[in-house]
């Protein structure tokens, strides 16, 4: 009972340090015992880019490699030595069955390891390979790989040529696809025919898949079946990466709309780019915890109508950016029915319809989000008063990073007054705030940014400042310099770029 017990301490213990190579390649050193523990959680995700990046990274990623080499069956060795591929001596076999343990299975880093083993091959025996014999490397050992591992849980197919041979193994090695049974991310940006065959395997092997990270290219029946055969899956995230006219529909001139709507009561993490997302179909996202929306399109006033009568109670952060259309009215009462769980929120778009009702969203923020950590959007220069109820209801700000509210976010004949924003957050003075940033045509005075840094000089609290297209009278410099050496302003820096 008590090496059992003590080897479920182990486990439960190396567990914590999963995401610490180097505390748990040291565990390994101890003894036998110790080495059998840790060893499982290494090779869990051994191509990560955290462990092989850096110093000697293409030495390491030989290494492993060649690891998985040694571990090949005689089957495999011989099917490349018939293609005169001569693979390193092994000088003795493997301590542990390495492929078994694998958990996670990125394509690209794959990819990135093989290139480096057969440049360090290259170098070190003159010889060169082709691509074909490449090509039959990385099949041989993605077939052993998927016929050890009893339960690969991650899935990223994101280089088009890898993921047809692993759609080959697939369909030609029954064996392979039982570790497929167990998965529970799948990320593709691949574009590749036969990823409707990927697709359709997927979709009868498992329908425990709770992560989905899709790229939408051309035809989806397959990839919405894969969808629809999941039963409960909690993150989506959905790309319309070549910015094609039927992946931009995709929500609203498929089928995907509704499968997924009818699943979306499980859903707390949603991410939609480049493609046309109704705002009405958020109203099914009743657990969602953080929505992101990126270049969705061009929204009319009756689009966005609907968010009046969306309740998203869980919400915690919301990112939306977009080039066209914003209706500030909409997106305050929508926060508003949000409400108090909001820690974040990100509005960045280049046509705002209504810049001139900036206050209600400040109003809105203030009566409903007092968790508020981290504000990054429009406000009018003549907001001074809302802007101040604001921080006072959201007491644990962070960080600011305050933009024009202007029909167009670049477009300014004038520079505009930040002078009375930067007084009210010189009376509140947050306590907990540690950026300010400002974007895009604003205008200040020293004068009035020495009184906020002797401010927060008064508290002791060190703030960091960014600006980007703004003009500043006075002598900024040597006033940046003063309370830099106090240790007041910890950083400050023009950007030359912020999306």
């Amino acid at each position: 009972m008590a090496p059992r017990l003590y080897t479920d301490c182990l486990v439960k213990i190396f567990s914590f340090l999963r995401d610490d190579h180097s505390s748990l390649h040291s565990c390994a050193l101890v003894n036998h015992l110790w080495c059998q523990n840790a060893i499982p959680l290494l090779w869990e995700d051994p191509l990560d880019s955290k462990k092989l990046d850096g110093r000697n990274e293409k030495h390491k990623r030989y290494s492993l490699v060649n690891t998985y080499i040694s571990g090949l069956p005689q089957v495999s060795h011989k099917v490349l030595k018939g293609e005169k591929i001569m693979l390193p001596p092994i000088s003795r076999p493997p301590t542990f069955e390495y492929a078994s343990y694998l958990r996670k299975l990125d394509l690209k880093y794959f990819f990135v390891a093989i290139q480096s083993w057969t440049e360090c091959y290259d170098k070190r025996t003159k010889m060169t390979f082709t691509g074909g014999q490449i090509v039959l490397i990385i099949q041989e050992l993605l077939r052993n790989l998927f016929l050890l591992s009893p339960r690969i849980l991650v899935l990223r197919v994101n280089v088009d040529k890898i993921g047809a041979i692993i759609v080959d193994i697939l369909q030609n090695v029954p064996e392979a696809r039982k570790c497929l049974t167990s998965l529970k991310e799948f990320t593709y940006f691949a574009e590749h025919p036969t990823m409707e065959i990927l697709f359709s395997q997927i979709a009868q092997l498992t329908g425990n898949i709770e992560r989905f990270n899709l790229s939408i290219y051309g035809h989806t029946e397959q990839l919405i079946n894969m969808i629809k055969a999941q039963r409960l899956f909690k993150e989506l995230i959905i790309n319309n990466r070549t910015n094609s006219p039927l992946g931009f529909k995709f929500w609203v001139d498929t089928d995907a709309g509704s499968i997924i709507s009818k699943k979306a009561s499980t859903i707390t993490y949603l991410e939609i780019e480049n493609i046309f997302f109704p705002f009405q179909a958020l109203s099914h996202f009743t657990n969602l915890v953080e929505l992101n929306m990126f270049h969705c399109g061009s929204y009319s006033s009756h689009d966005w109508a609907p968010l009046y009568d969306v309740h998203l109670k869980k919400l915690e952060k919301i990112s939306y950016k977009n080039r066209h259309s914003l209706y500030l009215e909409s997106f305050g009462r929508f926060l508003g029915n949000a409400g108090i769980n909001l820690s974040s929120i990100t509005i960045r778009c280049c046509t705002i319809c209504d810049p001139e009702q900036s206050h209600l969203l400040f109003t809105s923020i203030a009566d409903n989000c007092p968790n508020l950590i981290h504000y990054d959007g429009p406000i009018g220069s003549d907001n001074a008063s809302e802007f101040g109820q604001m921080l006072y209801a959201c007491s644990h700000i962070e960080s600011l990073c305050l933009h024009p509210s202007n029909k167009c976010c670049r477009v300014a004949e004038n520079r505009i007054d930040f002078n009375p924003l930067l007084r009210k957050i010189t009376i509140k003075q947050p306590w907990n705030m540690r950026r300010l940033t400002i974007i895009h045509g604003w205008k200040f005075t020293t004068e009035v940014f020495e009184n906020f840094l002797q401010s927060r000089q008064r508290i002791s609290k060190k703030i960091t400042f960014y600006w980007n297209e703004c003009e500043i009278v006075g002598r900024f410099d040597k006033v940046c310099e003063k309370y830099q050496k106090a240790g007041v302003l910890d950083k400050y820096q023009k950007l030359l770029k912020y999306d």
